[in-house]
C-alpha cells in the first residue's frame, strides 16, 4: 500500500486540510480538490500549487524532505507505516510555520 495522508492546518480556511498522496514510479500523485496529479518526488509542481491556492506556509526544505522519504520508500528502506509517520511529520512542521505567521489586521487577518 503506498497511499499515505497528509494533514496540514489553513490559517485562510481555519481548519486542517487532508491531502492523499500515493507513491509513484516517478514522485507522488497527489489528490486534493481542486489540484491533483501527478508530481515530482521533491513534490513539485502540485504540493506547491495547492500550498500556494490556499496560502499555506512552508519551510524552505520542504521538497527536498519530501524527496528523502520517496527515496527511502523507492529503496525499500522504509515501511508504509514509518513513510506515514515521516510524510505527518512534514506536514506538522507546514503547520507550524503555517500558525506561526504574524497576523496583521492591515495585511491578513480577516476581519468579520
Amino acid at each position: 500500500m503506498n497511499e499515505f495522508r497528509f494533514v496540514v492546518y489553513s490559517s485562510r480556511k481555519s481548519c486542517d486540510l487532508t491531502y492523499r498522496i500515493k507513491k509513484i514510479p516517478t514522485g507522488w500523485d497527489i489528490s486534493y480538490i481542486a489540484i491533483n496529479g501527478h508530481c515530482k518526488p521533491d513534490g513539485t509542481p502540485l504540493f506547491y500549487s495547492n500550498f500556494e491556492q490556499d496560502f499555506i506556509n512552508y519551510p524552505s526544505s520542504f521538497g527536498n524532505l519530501l524527496e528523502w522519504i520517496w527515496g527511502q520508500i523507492n529503496n525499500g528502506e522504509m515501511t508504509h507505516e514509518e513513510a506515514q509517520l515521516k510524510l505527518q511529520e512534514l506536514a506538522d512542521w507546514v503547520t507550524i510555520c503555517e500558525k506561526s505567521e504574524p497576523r496583521w489586521k492591515e495585511y491578513n487577518l480577516r476581519t468579520i
